[in-house]
């Protein structure tokens, strides 16, 4: 009798995994595994994430691919050519960016209800992500509010996020993740499962932690916010009325009920507050043209730049000259020429189209 030793052709992939490492690609990354780091990219499109054999039982590949590529979108394209991010050697003088980068973490995974299971497994679990509130974007006021560093950084990132490059694939990946997720019985322990290396009976499975999906909005650009169920879209900045009806400027197509609820980009428009803001002032716009008739020409020679018969008020680095305060997050802004201010500055309203797209560049609206 002749034995015939079989050969596998195939092996089994965590279907979780190949989402994310199809989104990595997607986006122009390359994931790669090693036995030689945890996590690390190579400033040349390459992210390293360690071999299973050295990851922690609740280390998830999916979860990991995530948390760098949140990483990318919170630096940038600059930080994208940089060996880890340009984050090597500075997790201890600028936390500030970790917990940008968990920030736009929470807000993504929340929104198909995995907070919990995308979870990160480093040591900013305890001291920062379980402490993020149902917002991702707020922190205290004595912390700055909007206006903390690490809430910029990830409402600017999340405005990468929605950008061409990023966005159909991320809610692609997102949406599968959230699909695979329905489908995996919460069976809180692996009767195959035995003891684990204390002797102590199988862990919980990492799939109980994912939760069932927000419901979305009616204008469909984002879920529902629970943290902000005793407000609708009427007291939203981004809210406006015309002829036909409530609508939204994040989906000015889609008519709204008076009664629609607040989603997670709600932003109440009774604190918009340009004390607070300065955001038209600073680097979201990078002039401001003055007419010859300007007044602001003979009281403030030294802030306008005349150049080819046309004049603009001279600027500081990404600043109007003219725009004191702001120095720290809880510093308040002021114009030292705010009676002499060019037209252009006056028909700048608060609240208004462009004042809203000013404060997303800056990273205080999303």
């Amino acid at each position: 009798m002749t034995e015939f030793l079989r050969r596998p052709t195939h092996r089994y992939d965590d279907p979780l995994a190949l989402v994310w490492i199809a989104c990595a690609e997607r986006v122009g990354f390359r994931i790669e595994r090693t036995p030689h780091a945890y996590a690390s990219t190579d400033g040349r499109g390459t992210i390293f994430i360690g071999t299973d054999d050295i990851l922690d039982p609740d280390d998830s590949l999916a979860q990991m691919i995530l948390h760098e590529l949140c990483h990318a979108l919170v630096e940038g394209e600059a930080g994208e050519r940089q060996v880890d991010w340009g984050l090597v050697g500075s997790g201890g003088r600028n936390p500030w960016r970790e917990h940008a980068c968990l920030r736009l973490q929470a807000y993504l995974a929340d929104s198909v209800g995995l907070r919990d299971f995308f979870a990160p497994t480093t040591d900013f679990r305890v001291s920062f992500w379980e402490s993020l509130p149902a917002d991702p974007f707020t922190a205290s006021p004595k912390e700055g509010g909007r206006r903390e560093r690490s809430c910029v950084a990830a409402r600017l990132a999340a405005w990468r996020a929605s950008q061409h490059r990023w966005a159909p694939h991320l809610d692609e990946a997102l949406a599968a993740s959230a699909a695979i997720a329905a489908l995996v019985p919460r069976v809180k322990h692996n009767a195959n499962a035995g003891p684990d290396a204390c002797g102590e009976s199988a862990m919980p499975s990492l799939w109980t932690k994912a939760a069932e999906p927000p419901t979305r909005h009616p204008a469909g650009h984002a879920p529902i916010a629970a943290y902000h169920s005793d407000r609708g879209c009427t007291g939203c900045a981004w809210a406006f009325v015309e002829r036909r009806g409530l609508r939204c400027r994040h989906a000015p197509g889609v008519r709204l009920p008076s009664d629609a609820p607040a989603c997670s980009r709600f932003e109440p428009a009774d604190e918009l507050d340009c004390l607070t803001c300065g955001a038209c002032c600073r680097e979201a716009y990078d002039s401001v043209e003055i007419s010859k008739r300007e007044p602001v020409i003979k009281r403030h020679p030294t802030l306008v730049i005349i150049h080819d018969a046309r004049s603009k008020l001279r600027r500081h680095g990404s600043r109007c000259a003219a725009l004191s305060g702001g120095g720290t997050s809880t510093e308040s802004y002021a114009c030292v020429i705010y009676d002499d201010r060019p037209r252009t500055c006056r028909d700048f309203t608060r609240g208004s189209g462009n004042c809203l797209d000013a404060r997303r560049r800056v990273g205080l609206s999303l």
